[in-house]
């Protein structure tokens, strides 16, 4: 297993096989040795560690600074606040300038883990690889300058008011200019944030410290571990085990038994992602809108949000749950599960109820409905959604395959309908609709092409005036509700289960930071 220790690259040591502090380097891959930590009740009283799905595979923030940001090492220019807006960070004030120029205000007596200043000028090579990077692509930014020491003067090719919730996402942020390396790569997460990196274990686990001198409030333990646990019942496992003192994104079903001991507890909040089903509306039968809108009647998404979701979450209306960001439209007329309703509109498309497969011309309604199985009740929600329309008259064959081969045959070829799971805020600014519905922006597969839509989204990015902005972003979210290129089902509410000793976790609804640098054992 690679353990890339921190110690050993800020000594500068590269390949070959030298002792330093207990650790050891052989050929260049880290492996670490006894570290000198504490140990005993000392240790456990000063350590809190983590367990989640995602394992952390890179140490490069474009590829991987989303992970790096929640567990507090590497900090971004702009921040997310609790309430799903854009918060300072790095930079304590922004504005626009002009059309295509912002400047950002970066915050004073800030160093990097390895005693760098923060500056303008130290936080150019992050800002600009960040912009650069395939991920922002969507991100029209032509430049990224210093005007003076404390004020970065980033440059559009198009007015571009997202701009600063695309400056909280992981990707943009700052590592200090040491840990960037001539070809361009990051060999070293050197951040500014409450805890600094200590050791990685590719694929496993995260070792980080407190940051001496932080800018911020001192985290409250000395040491975070990180571990990448794909599986949840092991994830939940090694919580009752007490082998971790955190345990993230547990299954629905156990947040009841998790409340029943008196050593755990369980947090359940919402989150802005959802279960949503995208038809392929350049191919027979989900061409008619019709046969798409019966779909959404003959489903019945409270039944599963009670049974498969263990009463956990809700049915979804829109793209965004209007309890977590105010982007929400709450004029929004649900699909209510109605299945003659659902049979009236297949017999308007022409599809009779001859047997128990509805015909047209000769062709039976016969779908397939593809989906993956990484978020473990999306098969099952599939199943259901099979049973509900077979009683509409659908023939429905559910088809498991992995996520890339997924996007890669939709985006190739027709296909009839696919179950996705994915978040509708991952930065705070409704200019994500753009992902799932604009015609040349989209990264969902529905063939959807709507000039309204196209415009609108265009003006709102445009636009500075945010009532202005949500008027179009409130037109677009009706126009797609009528066409349902895209069927919302369920919103997802996650499950955390802590030890109970453990104090000051307050779950963060778009989860752009973990925050445990607040976390402490109660002694």
């Amino acid at each position: 297993m690679v353990d890339i220790t921190r110690r050993q690259t800020l000594f500068g040591l590269a390949t070959g096989v030298s002792g330093l502090g207990g650790y050891w380097a052989l050929g260049g891959d880290w492996v670490s040795g006894d570290d000198g930590a504490p140990s005993g009740d000392d240790a456990e009283a000063d350590t809190i560690t983590v367990g989640s799905p995602w394992t952390p595979d890179s140490l490069d923030p474009v590829v991987n600074g989303w992970l790096w940001r929640r567990i507090s090492v590497l900090e971004p220019l702009l921040t997310v606040e609790y309430d799903a807006t854009v918060a300072p960070g790095l930079a304590t004030d922004w504005r626009r300038v002009d059309d295509v120029t912002w400047e950002f205000d970066l915050r004073e007596g800030v160093t990097f883990h390895d005693g760098t200043d923060l500056t303008a000028t130290t936080a150019l090579p992050s800002l600009r690889r960040a912009f650069e990077s395939s991920s922002m692509a969507s991100v029209p930014v032509e430049s990224v300058e210093a005007a003076d020491d404390r004020t970065v003067v980033i440059r559009t090719d198009a007015p571009f008011s997202p701009l600063p919730a695309h400056c909280t996402r992981g990707t943009t942020c700052l590592v200090s200019p040491a840990a960037i390396a001539d070809d361009g790569s990051v060999s070293e997460p050197i951040g500014t944030g409450p805890f600094q990196f200590e050791r990685w274990r590719r694929g496993s686990s995260i070792t980080a410290t407190a940051t001496p001198d932080y800018h911020g409030a001192s985290p409250r333990v000395e040491t975070l571990v990180y571990e990448g646990i794909t599986d949840d019942q092991t994830r939940r496992l090694k919580l009752e085990n007490d082998e971790l003192d955190m345990a993230r994104i547990l299954p629905n079903e156990t947040a009841e038994s998790l409340e029943s001991r008196a050593n755990l507890t369980a947090h359940t909040y919402e989150i802005p992602r959802a279960r949503f089903l995208v038809f392929d509306v350049d191919s027979s039968p989900f061409s008619d809108r019709r046969v798409r809108s019966a779909v959404m009647h003959a489903v019945d998404r409270d039944a599963i949000v009670a049974n498969i979701l263990s009463g956990l979450g809700s049915a979804a209306v829109g793209p965004f749950p209007s309890n977590i960001t105010d982007w929400a439209v709450d004029d929004l007329e649900p699909y209510e599960y109605n299945p003659e309703r659902a049979r009236s509109l297949l017999s308007e498309a022409g599809w009779k109820q001859d047997g128990e497969t509805r015909t047209r011309d000769g062709e039976s309604l016969s779908v397939s409905i593809w989906t993956y199985n990484t978020r473990p009740k999306l098969p099952t929600i599939a199943q259901v959604i099979q049973r509900q329309l077979q009683e509409v008259g659908f023939d429905v064959d559910v088809t498991l395959m992995e996520s890339a081969t997924i996007r890669e045959q939709a985006k190739s070829g027709s296909f009839d309908a696919v179950l996705w799971s994915s978040s509708v805020l991952w930065y705070p600014d409704p200019d994500r609709l753009s992902d799932f519905v604009h015609s040349e922006a989209t990264t969902m597969f529905s063939g959807f092409e709507n000039e309204t839509v196209d415009r609108l989204l265009e003006e709102a990015r445009r636009t500075s005036d945010r009532d202005e902005r949500f008027e179009r972003y409130a037109e677009v979210q009706r126009i797609v509700h009528r066409e349902v290129p895209i069927g919302w089902l369920t919103y997802y509410t996650n499950v955390v289960g802590t030890r109970a000793d453990i104090d000051g976790y307050r779950p963060h609804p778009t989860e752009s930071c973990y925050h445990l640098e607040n976390v402490t054992r109660q002694r």
